[in-house]
Order: C-alpha cells, then structure tokens, then sequence
C-alpha cells in the first residue's frame, strides 16, 4: 500500500465520515453531494481493503481498522493545515476564544479562580470549559483540539513521549487535622503518618498514590478509613474526627482557612507533587494557546510565591 496511490482528499472525507458518523452529514461539511460522498467512502474501502464504516441500527459504526487509522490521519490533517494556512494572530481583549482545560479539582480550587480574575481584566469575551480528568489521558481529544491542555499530577497520568510536557510546579505534601486536635509537635511525624486512620482524596477512584508508594520503600503501609473523590466532603470528615488527609499544601492551606481544619508539614523525605502542563504539538504554535500556557504559567509562579 503506497501514498502515491491514495488521493488525498480522500482523507478528508475519511476525517468527515469518521468525525460526524453520516455520509449525508460528512457530504454537507464538505460541500460535496450525497453520492460524492458514497463514492468517496466506496474508493477509501477499496484502498484499504476494509468496511470502515458499518451500517447498523445505532447508525454508521466505524471498524477497528478505521479507528486505529483515525487518530493518524486526524494528526496529520490538523498539521497540513496549520502549515498551509497563514499566520493567525491573537487579540486577547477582542477574542471569543473558548478554551476547553482537561485537569483535577486541585487545579479548579487553586488556579482557576485567579485564571478567571486574570481574564476579566485581560480578555473579557475568553471562555473555560473545565473538564475532569479521568484514568487515561485524553490523546485523541488533544490530537483534534477539542481539548486545548491537560493539567494534571504525574501520579495521574503517563505522558507519551510524542506530547508537549513541561512541569509548572513541584509541591509539598502536608498534613490536614482538625484545627483542636493535640500533637506532640506542629508537624506529622513519621510515625503519625503510618498510625493515624487516613482520609484519602482520590479523584481518580484509585487506591493507591505517591505517599503509599514512598511508605512501602520504608517497610511501612498507612490505614485508609475512607476514600473520597472530593476535596470537600474528605475536609468534612476531617474536621470532624481523628482522622488524617495527606494533600497539596496549597489546597490544605485553602481548606483550613475555610473548615475548622489546620495544616502541618509532613517528613522532609515524603515525596512532592509535580503539577504537569500536557498539549499536543500539532497545536503547539498556536498563538492563542501560546498565550494561555504563558498566562496560566505565571499564575502558577504568583501562587507558588
């Protein structure tokens, strides 16, 4: 199967088929009559020697083959025409820009909120679609641009070398109690952190996270009482029993100036968090996401200072 051989275009309504799941509706993005298109879709399935897209009652189906081939194609489209079109320029105050950001609630408590004082001042008709993040990182969303940037935790997520990655932030772990409980000291001992029933925030559903992993190199494993996916209900037990929640300092810090909670350091050697910006480099030049990584880069930094 050689390039040559394939007429491009092809590709584009390939891209159309697969995206819009209707020769009709792929036909009218494409300008093309109806027929134009069932020709098209009958050349595509020749050439690759594969359904591609199957009618079923849930309607046009795609094969394995055709959403292995999606991804590929999508990419190279998107790059062909960033290249070809001519330089776009970005007006942060005139633009109607809606950004779509892949992330974890910490990054809703501690950096939206500023983002969104920043952008009123800066870029009033800019908007932010918040997405959470799940289990597996969103490759084909970022491929398309349907998502413009994940941010998240290096325990949430493997990033594939061929994504843009940098780390915005490395921070501290602390130590959330409620604001009357007595220690010994105004910090979480080692010892402490392995004895004291824990709290622990998994906005992911997993059951295991850095801290676990850094107690297990020690010999030692830590009790969960309770698993929560939210920052607010995990503040509520807290505040209300003898248990411990292990989080980014940050965020203990917000949480106990509004809960009567207090925040304490943990063991030196307790490994950090490391806040990580992913993009997909198809994308990477584009002025208007340029501008929100440097924007949203330097409110990291504010914060963290």
């Amino acid at each position: 199967m050689k390039l040559h051989q394939l007429d491009l275009n092809l590709l584009l309504a390939f891209d159309a088929l697969m995206t819009l799941g209707s020769v009709t509706r792929a036909a009218d993005s494409l300008f093309i009559s109806q027929p134009a298109m069932s020709h098209a879709l009958a050349r595509l399935r020749t050439f690759f020697g594969d359904p591609l897209l199957v009618r079923t009652p849930q309607g046009m189906l795609p094969t394995p083959r055709a959403q292995r081939l999606h991804l590929g194609v999508q990419q190279a489209l998107r790059l062909l025409e960033q290249q070809l079109s001519e330089e776009e320029e970005f007006e942060p105050r005139h633009s109607r820009r809606h950004f779509v950001l892949c992330t974890t609630d910490y990054v809703e408590c501690v950096l939206i909120p500023p983002l969104m004082q920043r952008l009123k001042k800066l870029a009033p008709g800019v908007t932010i679609e918040i997405r959470i993040l799940r289990d597996t990182l969103p490759e084909a969303e970022l491929a398309s641009g349907e998502i413009d940037l994940v941010l998240g935790f290096d325990e949430y997520m493997q990033v594939p070398g061929y994504l843009g990655k940098e780390t915005w932030l490395t921070e501290p772990l602390a130590g959330l109690v409620r604001a009357t409980m007595a220690l010994p000291e105004e910090r979480i001992t080692l010892r402490q952190l392995v004895d004291m029933p824990h709290v622990f925030h998994s906005p992911l559903g997993t059951s295991e996270a850095s801290l676990d992993r850094f107690l297990k190199t020690l010999g030692f494993s830590r009790t969960i009482s309770v698993n929560s996916q939210s920052y607010m209900s995990a503040a509520t037990i807290v505040s209300q029993s003898d248990h411990l929640l292990v989080l980014p300092s940050m965020v203990a810090e917000l949480l106990a100036n509004h809960w009567p909670l207090k925040s304490l350091p943990l063991p030196d050697a307790v490994p950090d968090y490391h806040l990580n910006c992913v993009w997909h480099p198809v994308h990477a030049q584009q002025p208007a996401l340029m501008w929100l990584k440097d924007l949203m880069k330097e409110l990291v930094n504010s914060e963290k200072d």
